[in-house]
């Protein structure tokens, strides 16, 4: 009894938050990798079902590095951050040698990461582009 109840608890546990992932390379050069992953993001106790573009910064070098950029983000073909200087599109990140950040459903940090669209919802905003304008990465010694 205790075994089903263990099992069933795990079950649901995996339903109440699943995530399905589809990723690519967006970037690479100087031993700096740039992936993008599109994720579901379900919290099914919560009612909440968004998609996002998690962005995974990898450091392949010895030394730390400072990585930043801009995220220039179109909803319904509408650019919604190209003539503007808010922090909320600029990521500026310090990362360890040999080490990788990247942004995912539970991360407070939004820095990492691109609201694509509601699931359960169809009259809302949805992403048609983005892109990582001026990618600048600076080996820290």
């Amino acid at each position: 009894m205790n075994k089903t109840l263990l099992i069933l608890l795990v079950c649901l546990t995996n339903l109440a938050y699943s995530q399905t992932s589809n990723q690519f390379e967006y970037y690479s050069q100087n031993n700096i990798i740039i992936n993008i992953a599109l994720e579901d993001c379900i919290d099914a106790k919560k009612g909440i079902e968004k998609q996002y573009n998690f962005i995974e910064i990898i450091n392949n070098n010895s030394s730390p590095v400072k990585v930043s950029f801009k995220k220039d983000i179109w909803y319904n073909n509408v650019c919604q951050s190209c003539n503007s200087n808010s922090e909320e599109y600029k990521v500026n990140l310090v990362i360890p040698a040999n080490s990788s950040v990247n942004g995912d459903c539970d991360s407070e940090n939004k820095s990492l990461r691109i609201f694509s669209k509601m699931l359960n919802l169809n009259k809302v905003r949805k992403l048609s582009k983005y892109e990582l304008k001026n990618i600048n990465v600076e080996i820290i010694k």
